[in-house]
């Protein structure tokens, strides 16, 4: 009897150890999805994280930037990131660059990025994204 309490009891322990714990929504900042290239403007709360999401492709060069920071008064940038796509083992695949900000005070803003090559100066950028905010 001892054995398979003593079994039971490791197999709980490596359950809780190994499955994937999930956290709700109160644990964590609301994160909400946007994409930029819309005339509709997208309206936040204070305190909500979203993230912009632009395709781009690093192995040519490009990759996007804001072109003027936007109110830090109505958003301020959290962080960006590049996330290859899941076919990133063939060379030269692209992924998308992922901006989030998070919604600091109420008013309307605008974030402008271009897609460019930094090194390259009095160059037009290859693309331009501009996702209008609200935050109220």
């Amino acid at each position: 009897m001892k054995k398979v309490a003593f079994i039971v009891f490791s197999a709980t322990c490596l359950l809780v150890l190994f499955i994937p714990h999930t956290y709700t929504q109160d644990s964590s900042p609301k994160q909400k999805k946007i994409f930029s290239g819309s005339e509709t403007p997208f309206t936040m709360k204070v305190g909500d994280e979203f993230v912009l999401t632009l395709e781009s492709n690093p192995s040519t060069g490009y990759l996007w930037q804001l072109a003027e920071r936007p109110d830090e008064n109505v958003v301020r940038l959290v962080g960006s990131e590049y996330k290859a796509a899941s076919d990133a083992h063939r060379v030269g695949a692209g992924g998308n660059e992922v901006w989030t900000f998070r919604a600091t005070g109420k008013g309307r803003t605008a974030i402008n990025l271009i897609y460019v090559r930094p090194w390259e100066k009095d160059v037009p950028p290859a693309r331009t994204a501009t996702a209008m905010i609200i935050v109220d």
